[in-house]
């Protein structure tokens, strides 16, 4: 039975669930309930903007514990950045860009260290997209202290930022083009914000990128392409030497999943489950590889074109749309993945990332389906129901606690759950 969910105003969401029984495994058993459903990227301010596409989420990183998150979320969409308490539901930060055209694919958190400042530790937030232009802001100051075109093109985006782990001012740029951005951002701090951006590497995929991934084991900077995954060694020895020509890594995948053998293999997300392990969704496979990174490019030698053996295939959803993002957090031991009719598909990590043999594939610890929404914005101005059209969800964010998760999707939702109790059956 649909959970039903009242849609009434943008800030906060009242909703009521009805039990059910979800799927488990190995006796243990979760399930979410939906908490705030938001519509906070209304071109115009229109509560009844299903049009506008929300394209990612991402938690704060917690100043004092990396591992950890803060109860804020961040989301991108239209032409307009949110900060969202996911506890309240509460719109606690909004920023715009003045260009009207621009539209956010993609933001990255970072936590700076600044001397001067009280505390020292600063988040900070890089927001970019189809305009060329980085933005970084600093919620806690309210303010977008910076702008610049790094990519006059009109053809050309930026379709994905990642901060590095470990140098935390040190910020990739991923173009739609196939080229990899390194810039350094400096230390700006308030209340002037001083900063210079300073380039430190270009690389070239020379293949379309759709978002990135940075692993400490073996310094590798890991993009989701057109056709496979692309990676290259960035030391810190390269970073500081501006080296622009480093060798290029190319990793293949599994083909019998797909019926066209002569299909391109279209990796439309990528994301680092912890201890060296990678999950890779290719489009139109219908399942989530998961691999070890290490053991790859030890299997491979010198070789630049490296062949991939899952040590785990997931379930997934057979849909044949793209660019669905998975979500993943660590410490809270959850892989989460939307499809294109609005739900999520949880995985145990713990399970996934199992190293011995297993012939079959690994089932989802539970789907959540989308909630049966009664949407008043809707009814008043006699549109239809958000479910009469496919409800892409394209891109998911896990708190450290996996107590939330934050799901953003194509008709303009912030979709936001909260775990109920689970215990062992």
């Amino acid at each position: 039975m649909k959970r039903k969910l009242v849609y009434e105003t943008v800030n906060e969401v009242p909703c009521k669930s009805e039990n059910s029984s979800v799927p488990y495994v190995e006796n243990y058993q979760i399930d979410y309930e939906p908490l705030h459903f938001l519509r906070c990227h209304s071109r115009k301010n229109d509560p009844a903007d299903i049009q506008t596409q929300v394209w990612q989420c991402a938690f704060e990183p917690n100043r004092d514990d990396q591992k950890k998150t803060t109860n804020v979320v961040a989301t991108c969409g239209g032409n307009s950045i949110c900060l969202i308490n996911v506890k309240t539901g509460e719109v606690t930060g909004k920023f715009s860009s003045k260009d009207l055209r621009e539209m956010f694919y993609s933001i990255a958190w970072t936590t700076l260290f600044v001397e001067l400042a009280d505390p020292p530790q600063m988040n900070i937030l890089a927001a970019a997209g189809a305009r060329g232009t980085l933005h970084l802001i600093h919620p806690e100051g309210g303010v977008a202290f910076f702008e610049c075109q790094i990519i006059r093109s009109k053809t050309v985006t930026v379709s994905s930022l990642l901060f590095h782990p470990k140098q935390c001012s040190i910020l990739f740029c991923a173009l739609s083009d196939g080229q990899v951005m390194g810039w350094d951002i400096g230390s700006p701090s308030p209340p002037d914000y001083n900063m210079k951006l300073n380039c430190l590497l270009t690389l070239e995929a020379r293949l379309e990128i759709f978002n990135l991934v940075y692993s400490l084991q073996g310094n590798i900077l890991m993009a989701a392409c057109s056709i496979g995954v692309c990676g290259w060694i960035v030391t810190q020895e390269a970073l500081q030497k501006k080296s622009d020509s480093l060798p290029i890594l190319k990793f293949q995948f599994p083909r019998k999943h797909i019926q066209n053998t002569s299909e391109p293999q279209l990796v439309d997300s990528l994301v680092l489950l912890g201890d060296g392990m990678v999950g890779t969704k290719c489009a139109l496979h219908g399942v989530i590889y998961v691999w070890d990174l290490m053991a790859t490019l030890a299997a491979n030698g010198e070789e630049q074109q490296l062949t991939v053996t899952p040590i785990r295939v997931l379930t997934w959803s057979n849909t044949d749309n793209y660019f669905m993002n998975m979500g993943c957090h660590p410490v809270a031991g959850l892989l989460v993945c939307g499809d294109d009719r609005g739900a999520l598909w949880l995985y145990n990590l713990k399970e996934a990332m199992q190293v011995k043999e297993q012939t079959h594939e690994v089932q989802p610890l539970t789907i959540l389906d989308w909630p049966d929404i009664t949407d008043m914005n809707l009814d008043r101005n006699r549109k239809l129901r958000l479910d009469v059209y496919d409800i892409v969800v394209d891109s998911v964010a896990v708190s450290c606690t996996g107590k939330y998760l934050v799901a953003v999707t194509s008709n303009n939702m912030v979709c936001i759950w909260k775990k109920m109790k689970s215990w062992k059956k």
